[in-house]
């Protein structure tokens, strides 16, 4: 069951709503956190209901463990070590759930070793749930957190808008508002600010996720098979790749926010028009933000700090600073968050590919380089972006190496010097073709540009999700400063924008037909 259908639209969402407010009626708020916590277990129940042991287990053991560093902390002794081991077991148990059979295929390679694969099942949001229950021990240690009731934490590490995909939780986002609650579970206006947020998500995933997702499918599945492509083909697929993440995950994170707003709670925005970003930096600002602040508050700037402070002990000089305080902590940071969407080579080499891209950005801001323009730093930062998702998107190097050199013209260089180009292969009959011409990949040329340039529109002209409710802040971060630009599309509670947020909703509704699972389920 997944945001994205019927079963959740029509029968979990109404009756969880229900629900919520009939126990708020009879027990308060304080009774309404441990019913979301028993709804968001139910709900991820529906994918595995053995795998939810695994969930709860997590949730049990994680309390038990800040308990005792907040007691050890009060009582004035030292909670480091402890906090060390906690977050550690946490990792062994996510590194034994996600990569244990990518580690035993490394062994059998380097040593020539015969160990066969482990019988597994990745739970669900794994990452997402483990990350958020160590960010939560990690501030306990730092004393932000105080003895906190069962019944919240539990909510705080399963809350079902959040639990499968993000965004990551901090504890001070979530108690705080949990302590402040007061006055009515039902608003009209909240319930409508909600629901709109909900089928703006909705109609990203199901209207124009999936729509180009075929595109993408037919481009590296044929590579896969062992098709060659062309230049046409290989950006055609790779641009569609692009926007389905993008939509798909944007939609996910509208969905999880408006979700969380019907049930009273603010979430973290996780997403923030990244493809507006004119530098690599600000793209993952942007991008995946509750991923990036967890990387850059505690693997990050502890790095960076102890490089910095190493650099002027030693009095290292500008490049060598460089090397230590920004380069070697960035592209190891990027790394670790390759690895932690999936376990596989193709997740290393795309945070290398970050990580290099980053240290180089911080390395031309540094020795202050010329100032290219937002321009170029867009078509720069991009480039990094789609390239980076070839690899990303790829069931393996091979296949990301191929796609990747048609895309920036080894193929069409190598035919054109031979002698033996033909030319992309454009079919124009309104469909996507999910066979190949001989050997080369066949793809609806014209319909897949045709439907890439009207996403890049989209995503570069159109108001986001926050910025048409701009006027009923829907997010626990700060708000930011009034942007007039995006003034002339602001939701308001009147009857216009019921209409059109109702008809965005039925259009998605009436579309779904066998749905798909949400990309990010998978890391």
């Amino acid at each position: 069951m997944t945001f994205s259908s019927y079963e959740f639209i029509l029968i979990f969402l109404p009756l969880c709503y229900l629900g919520f407010l009939a126990v708020h009626r009879g027990f308060g708020w304080a009774g309404v956190y441990p019913y979301l916590a028993a709804m968001s277990l139910l709900f991820y129940a529906m994918f595995s209901a053995t795998l939810t042991l695994v969930l709860v287990g997590s949730v049990l053991v994680n309390f038990a463990l800040g308990r005792l560093i907040v007691q050890l902390r009060e009582s004035g002794q030292a909670t480091g070590w402890f906090t060390a081991g906690a977050v550690g077991a946490n990792l062994a148990m996510l590194g034994y759930a996600k990569y244990a059979n990518f580690f035993i295929d490394i062994t059998n390679s380097a040593s020539g070793a015969g160990f066969s694969h482990i019988d597994l099942i990745v739970p669900v949001g794994v990452s997402f749930f483990t990350f958020t229950q160590i960010g939560f021990l990690l501030e306990a240690n730092s004393g932000q957190v105080g003895r906190v009731p069962f019944s919240r934490y539990a909510l705080f590490a399963t809350f079902f808008p959040c639990v499968t995909a993000g965004p990551i939780l901090l504890q001070r986002e979530i108690f705080g508002q949990m302590e402040e609650k007061q006055g009515p579970a039902y608003s009209t206006v909240a319930l409508s600010i909600g629901l709109t947020i909900f089928a703006m998500g909705l109609f990203k995933k199901v209207i124009l996720a999936d729509s180009i997702a075929p595109y993408a499918d037919t481009a590296f599945d044929g590579v896969a098979a062992g098709a060659t492509i062309g230049v046409l083909e290989a950006w055609a697929g790779a641009l569609a790749y692009t926007f389905q993440l993008y939509f798909d995950f944007s939609g996910y994170t509208d969905m999880a926010i408006g979700l969380g707003y019907i049930f009273g709670l603010k979430l973290p925005l996780n997403f923030n028009s990244p493809f507006r970003a004119t530098s690599i930096s600000e793209f993952w600002r942007r991008w995946h933000m509750t991923m990036t602040r967890f990387f850059t508050t505690y693997l990050y700037t502890p790095l960076a700090v102890r490089g910095t402070r190493t650099a002027m002990q030693a009095g290292y000089s500008p490049v060598q600073r460089w090397l230590i305080a920004s380069a070697i902590p960035v592209v190891f940071t990027f790394f670790i968050a390759g690895i932690w969407h999936g376990a596989g080579w193709t997740f290393v080499v795309y945070g290398l590919i970050h990580g290099a891209a980053l240290a180089v950005n911080h390395g031309w801001r540094q020795f202050k380089g010329a100032d290219l323009g937002p321009q170029v730093g867009w078509v720069l930062t991009m480039s990094v972006v789609v390239t980076g998702l070839v690899v990303f998107r790829a069931p393996d190097m091979q296949v990301a190496g191929t796609i990747i050199a048609s895309m920036w013209g080894y193929e069409f260089f190598g035919e054109a010097l031979r002698g033996e180009w033909s030319g992309a292969v454009l079919v124009v009959n309104g469909a996507v073709a999910a066979d190949y011409l001989g050997d080369r990949v066949k793809l609806d040329l014209q319909s897949a540009f045709l439907l890439i340039a009207a996403y890049g529109g989209l995503v570069l002209s159109a108001p986001n999700t926050q910025e048409v409710l701009r006027n009923y802040w829907v997010s626990c971060d700060p708000q930011p400063e009034e942007d007039q630009d995006t003034a002339w599309l602001r939701w308001r509670p009147n009857l216009a924008w019921g209409m059109a947020a109702g008809l965005v909703f039925v259009i998605a509704l009436s579309s779904m037909g066998d749905h798909s699972h949400f990309l990010y389920y998978k890391f």
